[in-house]
């Protein structure tokens, strides 16, 4: 059955031939588990008696492993007195080897008050902060901006720090499809103590092109004129005028008629591009002295966890100097499908120095240069075009000041809508 030589081992649930149990036999090695047990050792030639004995009489032993001339096993609880009994009528001596179980696990904790009462609050503490909502995100927007999505939830109630159960996500969903046209299908779903709002916008609108209501094209800016190409309308300038700001530069009017006949005045929606040179003027100044930062290739990892705006550091790199932290990573912790309150967050370190620095006053004037031209070029339009840039430059003690004089080409026209002046006429003669 086990061996003769005292080597061959059988463990788990096991009846009187070795052979596994099951069924009700597992239900009961399973329930006694829960309500305590017993771990003996059966010593005697009559180790086999023994257990058919005390089967006998209703006692379930299971995990049973021969050792020699002896038998370890496991009993309920309640049954050493009737183990016993059998030991001492089959000529067998039992010995106790620990006991396990339910029972003997909370025995402990009676023994460990502080422990447990710092267990059970940190339990109850737990529920407590996983029956808040602690993030918000949201998917899916386009032309809709986060702020206004996460302003909009948070007057419905929807917002880090709200109790879960006096959300309304049915609610919330309504009411973000009823405040924004723009949304044709939203869903919050709420996973532990994060809440994702997901949505789909509706397909943008065509820009519509106002061919129909009069409009003069008029110039943007300061400038004189380069080029104008009208489409529709009347040119009012020409190459080489001067134009300020406000001035017609395409009229909306049209004169109907043969030259000779009587003509009318008709109006219309003005198009045309007006290209003209513009002067801009840039200034900066630049100090001789200045500070440079050097990294010494020493790298540290930080280690923090992170609740609502409050930080713990966990692994606090020790170290003088300055350093430059970048943050590596930063993830919610979680126990299975149920998201924590906390999120783990990891850094590296780098050690750097300040090092002060002078500049020459020719690497200080390149500097400027190169700096003046990029804001130039910030300055044009999908149109634009740098013609000329003049630089003069004024040297100081501690240092250097530029100012630039760009000539660009640019298209200056906008619409301006008009009234027709027979319409006007009219509303004068009604008073």
């Amino acid at each position: 059955m086990y061996g003769g030589d005292g080597k061959d081992r059988k463990t788990g649930v096991f009846d009187l031939r070795g052979k596994p149990i099951g069924g009700r036999n597992l239900f009961l090695a399973l329930w006694y588990s829960l309500r305590g047990y017993v771990r003996i050792r059966a010593k005697g030639f009559s180790a086999e008696r023994f257990m058919n004995m005390a089967a006998f009489r209703g006692v379930c032993l299971w995990d049973v492993t021969r050792e020699g001339a002896g038998m370890t096993m496991k009993a309920a609880g309640g049954s050493l007195d009737i183990l016993q009994a059998c030991a001492e009528k089959t000529g067998c001596s039992i010995e106790v080897l620990g006991r396990g179980g339910l029972p003997v696990f909370f025995r402990r904790f009676r023994r460990r008050q502080v422990w447990t009462a710092g267990l059970l609050c940190f339990a109850a503490g737990l529920y407590l902060l996983s029956s808040f909502i602690w993030t918000v995100q949201v998917e899916g927007n386009e032309r809709l901006t986060e702020e206004e999505l996460l302003l909009a939830c948070g007057e419905m109630g929807l917002k880090p720090g709200a109790w879960k159960r006096r959300v309304d996500t049915e609610a919330v969903t309504n009411g973000l499809l009823l405040q924004f046209s723009d949304i044709s299908w939203v869903s919050v779903g709420v996973k532990g103590t994060d809440v994702t709002i997901k949505l789909a916008e509706t397909i943008a609108k065509a820009e519509r092109v106002d061919r129909e209501t009069p409009c003069d094209i008029v110039a943007s800016q300061d400038g004189v004129i380069v080029q104008i190409t009208a489409e529709r309308g009347t040119p009012k300038v020409q190459a080489g005028d001067v134009v300020k700001k406000g001035d017609i530069l395409i009229s909306s009017e049209l004169l109907i008629g043969l030259e000779g006949e009587e003509q009318h005045t008709e109006y219309t929606a003005a198009e045309g591009a007006v290209t003209a040179r513009i002067w801009q003027r840039l200034t900066e100044e630049m100090p001789l002295q200045y500070e440079e930062i050097r990294y010494s290739g020493v790298e540290k990892e930080n280690h923090s966890l992170l609740f609502s705006e409050k930080e713990l550091d966990i692994i606090h790199p020790d170290g003088e100097g300055e350093w430059e932290k970048t943050v590596l990573s930063e993830q919610p912790l979680a126990l299975g499908d149920f998201t924590l309150p906390l999120r783990f967050k990891k850094e590296i370190w780098k050690e750097y120095e300040i090092l002060e620095k002078t500049r020459t006053v020719d690497e200080t004037k390149s500097i400027l240069e190169e700096n003046l031209r990029k804001k130039t070029e910030n300055l044009l339009s999908n149109y634009g075009k740098i013609e000329e840039i003049k630089i003069n430059f004024e040297e100081y003690a501690d240092s250097v000041r530029a100012e630039a004089e760009v000539t660009l080409l640019e298209r200056i026209e906008e619409k301006q809508k008009t009234e027709p002046k027979e319409k006007e006429r009219e509303n004068l003669n009604e008073f």
